[in-house]
C-alpha cells in the first residue's frame, strides 16, 4: 500500500512539473528583428532559459539545415565549412543566406524561395519565387546589386559541375528586370543546360551590396546578401 501511495505521489508530482513547464511555455516575449516584429514568433522561457523559434533565426539571416539528426546553423556573414560531398566550386563559394527547397529566405530586401527542381531532358529547370521584402518600390537588378550579365545565378551538381546560363533573353532575365512594388514578386523557371552526370545540389544567386548604382537606401541585414539553396533537402 505504501508503495502504491508513493507511486501516486510521484505521478502527481510529475504532472505538477509538466504543468509548470507548460505554463512556462505559455509565457515569453514577442520577437522583433531589426526593428520589425516577426509574425507569429514568440521567445519562450523554459527552466530559466530563453528559446527563440528557428523560423525567427532564419528571418534574421541565420542559415539552418537539418541532416542526419544534426541541426547546422550558419551565422550571417560567415562561411560554413564544406565536405567533399558538398564542395561547391566556382561561384558557389560564397557566404550567403542558406536554406532548402520550399523555404523562404530573406536578406533584408528580397525574399527568395525555390519551389521545385525538374528534369527537362537536356536541361534542369529550377522554379524560383522572388519577392520585394521592403516597404518601397524596388528595381530588382541595379537597385539590389544583381548583375544579369555576369552569370549571377548558378547551379552546382553532385559531380562538382557548375552550370550557368547568362542569356539576357531567357524568362529569368526578363523577370528580374522588373520593378516590384512592396510585397510584389514573380515566379519563373530558370533553365540550365546539362553537363555531366550529376544531379542538382545547390543553387546560388549572387548579390553585390557594393555594386555601382545600387540603391544604398535598401538595407541588407547581413554582410553578404547572396542566396544559397540546397536542392537535396526540402521544407
Amino acid at each position: 500500500m505504501t508503495t502504491g501511495r508513493r507511486g501516486t505521489r510521484r505521478t502527481i508530482l510529475g504532472l505538477l512539473v509538466l504543468g509548470m513547464a507548460l505554463a512556462q511555455t505559455q509565457s515569453g516575449w514577442n520577437v522583433v528583428i531589426n526593428g520589425r516584429p516577426a509574425p507569429g514568433a514568440r521567445a519562450i522561457v523554459v527552466g530559466g532559459k530563453t528559446y527563440v523559434p528557428l523560423d525567427a533565426l532564419r528571418a534574421a539571416g541565420v542559415g539552418a539545415v537539418t541532416s542526419g539528426g544534426t541541426l547546422s546553423l550558419t551565422l550571417p556573414g560567415s562561411r560554413p565549412p564544406t565536405t567533399p560531398a558538398q564542395a561547391p566550386g566556382g561561384t558557389n563559394q560564397v557566404a550567403a543566406v542558406e536554406g532548402c527547397i520550399g523555404e523562404q529566405l530573406f536578406n533584408g530586401v528580397l525574399r527568395l524561395r525555390v519551389q521545385k527542381v525538374e528534369d527537362l531532358g537536356r536541361q534542369w529547370g529550377v522554379t524560383v519565387e522572388v519577392r520585394n521584402g521592403t516597404s518601397k518600390r524596388v528595381s530588382t537588378t541595379a537597385a539590389t546589386g544583381i548583375d544579369i550579365y555576369s552569370e549571377e545565378m548558378s547551379l552546382t551538381t553532385t559531380d562538382g559541375t557548375t552550370l550557368t546560363n547568362s542569356s539576357a533573353g531567357d524568362a529569368w532575365s526578363l523577370a528580374i528586370r522588373q520593378a516590384l512594388p512592396p510585397g510584389g514578386g514573380f515566379v519563373v523557371r530558370k533553365e540550365f543546360e546539362k553537363r555531366g552526370e550529376g544531379r542538382p545540389l545547390k543553387l546560388v544567386l549572387v548579390l553585390d551590396p557594393k555594386a555601382r548604382g545600387r540603391d544604398t537606401g535598401l538595407r541588407y541585414t547581413i554582410a553578404d546578401p547572396s542566396f544559397r539553396v540546397r536542392l537535396d533537402c526540402q521544407r
